[in-house]
């Protein structure tokens, strides 16, 4: 089903990276959503109330602080669109993902393994973030990730290869629904709402522009279209100079 140029289908989480996860959920710190996603389990409990590494620290205050007006580069526009805290109900937290120190792009996949498809976009990836939605008491709830291409094509692409990927979801573990309206999102977005064979929901929203590409997923459609509706505010904030569009 379609809303606006916006699919309403059934999209695992696969397609980001969610701390401690399984199928569809996203995956280990700093990985993104991969094949595993398609297997319609639900996302395990990512955090807990111990103390978060430095590095994920400092990353969720980069990326809390980054002004999208102010991004020269598609990886300073990258990290503005990375989930924060004021994207969720009050109350809820981020919990960052960053990749470690000198990790390849190539061993960690964003969309790749959806539905089992092919995502050409994926070598085309120049940086990410991945980032956790966490509710009151520190379950995950809504993954995210903010990833930069090397050209405005590749984003595109990777939007197009996200619908083609749904498209193919076997039908005895996806049942598409009606997702959120894309009211408020960027031009060039995709909203998937879908049932897994367990009954649990999952609602993916994925909006690009130039060369960045946001991604958020989570079991609550009104929670998550509102993070990515909050997202698009600083999408249309980015100065065409730094994204290429």
């Amino acid at each position: 089903m379609w809303s606006r140029s916006v699919v309403l289908g059934t999209v695992t989480a696969a397609v980001l990276a969610v701390a401690g996860c399984t199928s569809p959920a996203p995956s280990t710190a700093g990985s993104s959503a991969s094949a595993s996603s398609a297997s319609g389990s639900s996302p395990a409990p990512a955090a807990t109330g111990s103390a978060e590494p430095p590095a994920a620290s400092a990353a969720a205050a980069a990326e809390a602080a980054a002004d999208p007006a102010l991004a020269t580069s598609p990886a300073d526009a990258a990290l503005a669109l990375a989930l924060r805290a004021g994207d969720l109900p009050a109350g809820w937290s981020v919990q960052a993902n960053p990749l470690p120190s000198g990790a390849a792009l190539a061993d960690n996949p964003s969309l790749a393994g959806i539905c089992g498809a092919e995502f050409t976009s994926e070598a085309h990836r120049t940086t990410k973030h991945p980032v956790v939605g966490l509710d009151g008491s520190r379950t995950p709830q809504v993954t995210a990730e903010a990833i930069a291409y090397d050209s405005p094509t590749a984003a595109a692409t990777a939007v197009q290869e996200l619908v083609r990927a749904f498209s193919g979801c076997p039908a005895d573990q996806y049942t598409f629904e009606p997702g959120p309206a894309a009211d408020g999102l960027a031009a060039n977005s995709v909203v998937f709402q879908y049932r897994l064979a367990g009954g649990s929901t999952q609602v993916v929203v994925a909006q690009a522009r130039g060369q960045v590409l946001s991604v958020v997923i989570g079991e609550d459609p009104a929670t998550t279209s509102a993070a990515a509706r909050s997202i698009a505010v600083r999408v249309a904030a980015l100065p065409a100079a730094a994204v290429g569009g």
